[in-house]
């Protein structure tokens, strides 16, 4: 199976959604087609095992940068884990593509829609925690949805755009924008 994910991730981030098909996948993983509709019904099921791992994968290393950001100042900690978001999703463009343009012809993904919620959850305990070093008056779920939107599309959008911002740039600039908009 994970020869099978391995070939599909492959193919996928070299031909995108349209350009992947079984017979693809299945000649990429040294496989029969029906070797390969013994594990997956159909090319939908493949790319949906694909971004489940994806998730988890990013799951697993935000959450360790999550947990290490937490412990410190919450400016320094605020900047790593957007320079570790901004990271992971550099690292995985390719596949980060596909997400962008074909999650929503395939439907919600459990998985990714778990790790947004963690990540939400863990802001929103980081903010309510820490909330007499912010601004007067934030509200933490307007602030939040805020944060979390914006940091998210930003991230996606250098990521998949590629403007002539240097990662570190990036990074400290959005950084700056949530610092400024968070405290007092």
């Amino acid at each position: 199976m994970e020869r099978i994910l391995d070939a599909a991730t492959r193919v996928l981030t070299e031909r995108g959604y349209d350009g992947a098909s079984t017979n693809r996948i299945a000649a990429a993983a040294g496989l029969s087609n029906g070797s390969l509709y013994q594990y997956f019904p159909n090319k939908d099921a493949i790319v949906v095992a694909v971004l489940d791992r994806f998730a988890d994968h990013l799951a697993e290393r935000l959450g360790a940068e999550i947990e290490a950001a937490m412990s410190g100042p919450w400016q320094s900690g605020g900047r790593s884990l957007l320079e570790a978001q901004i990271r992971l999703l550099e690292e995985n463009a390719d596949l980060l593509r596909v997400v962008v343009e074909h999650v929503p012809r395939l439907g919600p993904f459990d998985k990714l829609d778990a790790l947004r919620q963690r990540l939400t959850d863990m802001v929103r305990i980081y903010l309510l925690l820490n909330r007499d070093r912010f601004r007067p008056g934030l509200d933490i779920d307007a602030a939040l949805w805020i944060i979390t939107e914006t940091v998210g599309q930003l991230a996606i959008r250098y990521v998949l755009d590629r403007p002539p911002i240097p990662h570190d740039r990036m990074v400290d600039e959005l950084a700056e924008l949530i610092i400024r908009y968070i405290s007092r």
